[in-house]
């Protein structure tokens, strides 16, 4: 189809400068959902409405029993105890190439 996925930040933005005709609303989920997942870019769904596709992000994994929890990276095992941390740290992994 021609429609090349960018991810960074908190975007997904699709350049569809190639593309013969405009996605569907389907197919960009499609598109967004296969890049997410060939990136190992774990996510809880995506929704849709007229203007903008919604990826709802999974929440960081708490571990440990007493004392504070640890903040876990789904995708390399990063370890923090600090939220704040966790969420920088997870956004370079969507920056980064």
């Amino acid at each position: 189809m021609g429609i090349l996925p960018v991810i960074n930040r908190s975007q997904v933005i699709l350049d569809d400068d190639l593309a013969n005709r405009s996605p569907s609303i389907d197919e960009i989920i499609e598109i967004t959902t296969r890049a997410l997942s060939e990136l190992g870019i774990g996510f809880r769904g995506i929704t849709a409405s007229d203007r903008e596709v919604i990826v709802k992000d999974e929440e960081p994994e708490r571990r440990g029993g007493r004392g504070p929890g640890f903040f876990i990276c789904p995708h390399c095992g990063f370890i923090t105890p600090y939220e704040e941390e966790y969420w920088n740290h997870l956004k370079i992994h969507y920056i980064g190439f």
